[in-house]
């Protein structure tokens, strides 16, 4: 008995490959916030977007207050490091639109040297209307952004302490 897709193979390709470039979108976007890489960052997004940052950073509508956030998230958070994960991504291709919701842990310094540790969750919305694939909106819910009871410190000595005895 031969199955029948509702899908052609074709679209199911195009589907395949939205999902690679979105899992790319998040990867970009985490190396663009570590590594402060402002142009990296930035072409993760659509003209319009809307990042909602949520507390304590609030929500910025367009690519020039997206900048703006980033710029003071850096000031205040000058050393991050993001592991994204648990992607769940829903494309449109008809449209030219998708959407995923995904998990993020990190850790990062604050200005004032105090280690933290950050879990989050992003729902995304994507469009690939201008021939790539870019955030038009994500919405972040912060779970907890805590300090390290043990602190590490910016000598790199200091970092690798496991107390294994």
């Amino acid at each position: 008995m031969q199955q029948t897709f509702a899908k052609t193979l074709e679209g199911r390709i195009l589907e395949l490959e939205a999902r690679e470039q979105i899992k790319e979108i998040i990867a970009n976007y985490n190396h663009g916030v570590d590594k402060l890489d402002e142009k990296l960052f930035m072409d993760q997004w659509e003209e319009n977007a809307v990042w909602d940052i949520g507390d304590p950073w609030g929500v910025c509508n367009g690519k020039q207050e997206i900048v703006e956030k980033i710029r003071a998230i850096w000031q205040g958070l000058p050393e991050t490091h993001h592991y994204g994960m648990n992607e769940v991504i829903n494309v449109d291709i008809e449209n030219g639109t998708a959407s995923c919701v995904s998990d993020v842990d990190c850790t990062a310094t604050n200005a004032n040297g105090v280690a933290l540790v950050i879990a989050a969750t992003n729902w995304d919305q994507y469009s690939n209307k201008t021939g790539k694939w870019r955030l038009t909106e994500r919405k972040i819910k912060i779970h907890y952004m805590t300090p390290v009871l043990e602190p590490w410190s910016d000598k790199p000595e200091s970092r690798i302490n496991p107390k294994l005895e």
